[in-house]
């Protein structure tokens, strides 16, 4: 955390591993006390436009909230320990943070009453333009999570009992403007939270984790060894991370969750029937955001420099491929069960999820961890059906083309902390006998 504790003095312009902390037990990230995941935007755009066609119009104003809420809880605390500092003093430590975690460039031109900020090169925005753009027309904006950032960056810095500042993205590069920009209005909406998930309150579930050998022992030394490569990884001059054929961008969770399940409970509300589909295609965003960003990773030139070649035996591969898992703030993933062709079951003590919906919501009796269910296919997918041999196994048709025969496996949930079990555990199977 050395970069973060200078940014509350001056600029934010360390590596990732200087902003993000490890809760070592249960292999999960945070920047100060809130967690938060390092993943692609093959995930973050692949949620976004599930959540979009579930409700429609209503799901920006669900993304924006989950997003104000979300930054909200990790930039209050940060202006709080700035003693002293003028507004535009924490607006710049906002947008320093911002490009740090590979989100973009924002320039905050605001006064009390309201402004604008510029954006440039925002994660979801870019990334949206750079696999879509000219093969898909969107009218819509699509940056949710720079506008609830910027609202909760702007109402913080400029406090009221009145209302909080509110943030309209007016362009977006994704519809084909020159640039995105926010404008920003007070309104006389109090602001609405929930309650937060805070490295504390994971901190305060014991698990012991510790493995003397084995698999397990070998998982940990590859996620030890890609964490501290991550580490190394920082934002370039326009605020986005760039690395393994994907941008790369730390996700708050509470974001990332909130959105989701929201989304899930008001489909549950309103038309049960549809449940299941809209949690399959969250599932598949996880497949596909871990397909592409595990497999570029197992590819790369820097993961066969710090632990040798992509494993060619399944198991091996296996260790490997939950070794990046943990790096990347997944959860203390293992395999305790791993049927080459068959079988695959996942489990972890805890993973940033469960915690979530633990705290948010409490116990259920319904099936929430879809991020791990997705996670746990994706594995699948590349221990069987991804040659690491040749020169360039994961490209831009690598997914599309697995897929257009059908899928191979089928996943059930078969263990939650929210209904009473002691971990977090899917199983992956095989739908056919012969390969």
């Amino acid at each position: 955390m050395t970069a973060l504790r200078r940014g509350l003095r001056g600029r934010i312009e360390g590596p990732l591993g200087d902003l993000l902390g490890l809760i070592a037990p249960h292999c999960l990230l945070h920047v100060a006390d809130q967690l938060v995941i390092v993943h692609s935007h093959h995930y973050a755009l692949f949620l976004e436009q599930t959540i979009h066609d579930a409700l429609g119009g209503e799901s920006r104003g669900v993304r924006r909230q989950a997003a104000f809420e979300a930054t909200h809880a990790l930039l209050g605390p940060l202006y709080a320990a700035r003693h002293g500092a003028s507004p535009r003093e924490k607006l710049e430590l906002a947008a320093e943070l911002f490009a740090a975690m590979g989100q973009g460039c924002l320039r905050f031109e605001l006064s009390a009453e309201g402004g604008m900020v510029q954006a440039e090169a925002l994660f979801h925005g870019t990334s949206f333009l750079a696999k879509y753009g000219g093969r898909v027309q969107n009218r819509m904006v699509v940056d949710a999570f720079a506008s609830g950032y910027c609202s909760a960056a702007a109402s913080l810095a400029f406090p009221s009992d009145w209302g909080r500042l509110d943030a309209d993205e007016v362009t977006c590069v994704a519809r084909g403007d020159a640039a995105c920009a926010f404008l920003l209005t007070r309104r006389s909406e109090r602001p609405r939270f929930g309650e937060a998930l805070t490295r504390e309150l994971v901190e305060s579930s014991r698990v012991s984790w510790e493995p003397e050998g084995g698999p397990e022992a070998r998982a940990q030394r590859a996620g030890l060894a890609m964490l501290e490569e991550l580490g190394a990884l920082r934002s370039d001059e326009r605020g986005l991370i760039q690395a393994y054929g994907v941008n790369l961008a730390v996700l708050p969770v509470g974001y990332l969750e909130q959105k989701t399940f929201d989304t899930v409970h008001l489909i549950e509300r309103r038309s049960p029937e549809l449940g299941p589909v809209f949690e399959a295609l969250v599932r598949e965003a996880a497949q596909t955001g871990a397909f592409h960003l595990l497999g570029g990773m197992l590819a790369s030139a820097s993961f066969e420099a710090v632990c040798g070649p992509a494993g060619r035996d399944q198991h091996e591969r296996l260790d490997q491929l939950l070794g990046l898992a943990r790096a990347l703030g997944w959860g203390a993933l293992s395999a305790p069960e791993f049927q080459p062709g068959r079988v695959l079951v996942l489990r972890a003590p805890i993973t940033h999820e469960s915690a979530y919906y633990g705290v948010r919501h409490g116990p259920t009796a319904r099936a929430r961890l879809l991020f791990q269910q997705g996670t746990a296919l994706a594995i699948m997918q590349l221990l069987h059906r991804v040659d690491f041999g040749t020169e360039r196994p994961i490209d831009a048709e690598t997914y599309g083309g697995l897929f257009k025969i059908g899928t191979r496996f089928r996943v059930q949930e078969t263990r939650s902390p929210l209904r009473g079990d002691d971990a977090c555990e899917v199983r992956v199977e095989a739908i056919e006998d012969r390969w």
